[in-house]
């Protein structure tokens, strides 16, 4: 018999990873426990109080699941944006052995955590505000009951001005950028024709549907059987209030903060006209309202007799960027404040978890975790390890992986544009012991920050070329799976946009 099969048929009666009683579960305690796994859209770890953030959000509910349970304090997402970190976190694979990196249709290639726990008897049930979960391209595989606004809506559908944005080539042209260079204010009318759509697509994606669905759905279930729930929250995604907290901020100024992300990275000079700070606070404060409805969906299993019996992983897809090192939001580049995510698992009643662990963590075990929950098993030990993963291909702990992909838009490819900027290739990132590397994909050269307690995005990185790149290449990255298959050569019109698809190559990852 297999080890794996061991584990899923006759775990010992009382099953755990390390040698710490209060880390064993009985095996003959009532059904398996719940498992409840949110993820807060574009969450970065610097702001979270339970990361020891000096500006953090006010988060009440997230901070007593954080006392309840175990902070891990190095959490890296598998990607710098949503689909490929989702399946990786989906699959406990990197996006360099599942490869789903752009919206591609279809099934998911490696088996999903959900389709694991259905097989095992588990209900399981997807709620999601961000759309593209639930569009197709296989990250809805396994999840029985899903609850979203919009169903399969794309980038160029979600607005009007995106529509006409998309199909407008002088909008993205050379002369466009090179106008908004010499008279930036000139973005004010650009921006006033696309942000209010924006901000009311947000709010209807993000109203109070999500916890009400999950409130009927804990309620009117089988209370025989455990459940398995999902639920993305995009509060945190742009775009955000401009919130002062006592500094003075311009009518100008606010209008630059409503900049769309393609003319901040294009345009040079546009990012120090913006007011970051202004726009930091009302990211905050996007974060406190994803934080009510967590505590919301907590206050159903209490009502439902539910609460003590589940199982909460709490974390982020990838994080956010607000200038730091010349970056701009996410799905580009590899700052830390993109990688680094909040992570915290708050146990069922009757099972004690380390209250915090410090090693680099990856996205990719949580379904390892989930397995081990499932099967009678600690979720992990004293180190954060489960005792198995997921699955026989997911990746060995220790070096921690992160893509960073070509900067987008949802409506052009910066492929053409910025080629100079460490922020616009293809990245892989890696954090191990002491230090983070980034090896860019396209110049082969190796960047090194030590991580010793000051913020990377804020400092120049140690670079190394060559043999010396190659040597430590060899030595950080080989046990990256896929990483000879990752495409590196961007389109044939490098210097030009107009020759990128606007659809799917749009986005740049593929």
């Amino acid at each position: 018999m297999t080890a794996a099969a061991s584990l899923e048929q006759a775990p010992p009666a009382f099953a755990t990873p390390g040698s710490d009683p209060a880390h064993r579960v009985p095996r003959a305690a009532r059904r398996p426990p719940n498992l409840l796994f949110v993820v807060l859209d574009c969450a970065r770890a610097k702001n979270f109080a339970m990361n020891d953030a000096a500006h953090s959000a006010h988060t009440p509910v997230i901070d007593r699941l954080a006392r309840q349970g175990t902070v891990f304090t190095g959490a890296v997402a598998p990607s710098n944006w949503t689909v490929p970190s989702h399946m990786s976190m989906f699959t406990g694979n990197y996006p360099g052995a599942h490869r789903r990196r752009t919206f591609e249709r279809g099934s998911a290639p490696r088996e999903t955590v959900a389709s694991w726990l259905t097989r095992r008897g588990y209900e399981t049930a997807m709620f999601t505000e961000m759309v593209h979960l639930v569009a197709g391209y296989g990250l809805e595989d396994g999840y029985a009951h899903r609850v979203a606004r919009y169903i399969g809506i794309s980038d160029e559908q979600r607005t009007t001005a995106n529509w006409i944005a998309s199909h407008s080539g002088a909008l993205y042209s050379d002369w466009m950028r090179s106008l908004l260079e010499r008279i930036p204010p000139f973005i004010v009318p650009l921006n006033v024709f696309n942000h209010r759509q924006e901000v009311a697509f947000k709010r209807d994606v993000c109203g109070s549907y999500i916890p009400e669905a999950f409130d009927s759905w804990v309620a009117g279930r089988d209370p025989s059987r455990p459940f398995h729930a999902f639920v993305n929250l995009v509060d945190a995604h742009e775009p955000y209030p401009i919130v002062p907290n006592g500094h003075p901020i311009g009518a100008i100024e606010r209008w630059y903060a409503r900049t769309p992300r393609y003319y901040l990275l294009s345009v040079r000079g546009l990012q120090e006209r913006v007011p970051w700070e202004g726009l930091v606070n009302g990211y905050l404060w996007s974060i406190e309202q994803a934080d009510r409805k967590v505590g919301q969906m907590l206050a159903s299993l209490e009502r439902a007799g539910e609460r003590d019996r589940t199982l909460v992983v709490l974390t982020a897809d990838h994080g956010q960027s607000f200038g730091e090192a010349g970056n701009v939001f996410h799905g580009c580049g590899a700052t830390d404040s993109i990688t680094r995510v909040p992570l915290v698992v708050s146990p069922p009643a009757e099972l004690s978890l380390p209250t915090r662990v410090d090693r680099w963590t990856s996205l990719c075990e949580v379904g390892g975790w989930f397995r081990a929950a499932a099967a009678g098993w600690a979720p992990f030990g004293e180190e954060g390890e489960a005792p198995l993963p997921f699955s026989a291909s997911s990746p060995p702990t220790g070096t921690v992986y992160c893509e960073g992909a070509p900067a987008s838009d949802p409506n052009r490819s910066l492929q053409g544009v910025r080629v100079d900027a460490r922020w616009n290739h293809r990245l892989l990132a890696a954090y191990r012991g002491p230090s983070k590397y980034v090896l860019d994909l396209e110049t082969s050269h190796i960047f090194r920050w030590p991580m010793d307690g000051s913020d990377p995005d804020g400092r120049e990185p140690e670079e190394f070329a060559g043999t010396e790149a190659s040597d430590l290449c060899a030595d950080v990255f080989a046990g990256y799976a896929g990483l000879d298959a990752i495409p590196t050569a961007r389109s044939a019109a490098r210097g030009s946009e107009t020759a990128v698809d606007q659809r799917l190559r749009s986005w740049g990852y593929d």
